[in-house]
């Protein structure tokens, strides 16, 4: 995926999130006008507060989304580098009841490295993609491979397959898939990325790099 396929998903998301933002804006402003101006009995103030509620909870939820997009931009402290191999060790094993109850194959594995970042927000960041991941796979699998692509660089693989067909990978990502943005920007203030790679229909694939330490500078 290009940067200019990403920011201009990114920019979709953000335009797509703030028209219904509106929505429930109006709802909430119109119902609350009506029922001070207008009689109602009891069963039917009911009914339009109830409506208001959901319009009230779509609001929040959205606000929620542009928080933790806005979030995702932030590097966090980054002075101590990151056990990458420790940190996929443990979300997959926090992953473990979600996997199981919803009978996929989660498989993570990593070799022993440091990356820069921070573990909180790489752990957000990988959290989000496998997430995403896990979506798009009901009873297929999910892979994780992290390794040393060079002295300074780390890189993740990551595939997903459903097993029985599925969209192809173009469509996969949307500017709706919010934990896909998020991901993708945890990792891009990291001073990493995140690219799709071209796959077969039903898979999604593609893979994440961050910047490592140099293996002579590893403690």
């Amino acid at each position: 995926m290009r940067a200019s396929d990403s920011w201009a998903g990114e920019n979709a998301f953000v335009s797509e999130v703030l028209h219904d933002l509106s929505q429930p804006l109006t709802a909430l402003e119109c119902g609350l006008e009506l029922s001070l101006r207008q009689d109602k009995t009891v069963a039917e103030l009911r009914n339009r507060m109830e409506t208001l509620l959901e319009a009230a909870q779509l609001l929040r939820r959205r606000v929620l989304e542009l928080r933790a997009l806005q979030d995702a931009a932030d590097a966090g402290n980054t002075s101590a580098p990151v056990a990458v191999n420790v940190l996929l060790e443990n979300l997959q094993d926090d992953l473990s009841p979600v996997t199981e109850l919803s009978k996929i194959g989660l498989v993570v594995k990593c070799r022993p490295a440091r990356a820069y970042g921070n573990a909180e927000r790489l752990r957000n960041g990988f959290f989000h993609l496998l997430e995403f991941l896990l979506r798009r796979c009901p009873g297929g699998s999910v892979t994780l491979a992290g390794r040393r692509s060079s002295a300074a660089t780390m890189e993740f693989a990551f595939r997903a397959s459903s097993g029985h067909g599925g969209c192809p990978v173009e469509s996969v990502v949307t500017p709706r898939d919010l934990d896909w943005r998020i991901a993708e920007r945890t990792f891009v203030a990291a001073g990493g990325r995140m690219d799709l790679l071209p796959a077969e229909t039903g898979a999604v694939a593609g893979v994440v790099t961050l910047r490592a330490v140099a293996e002579g500078d590893e403690q």
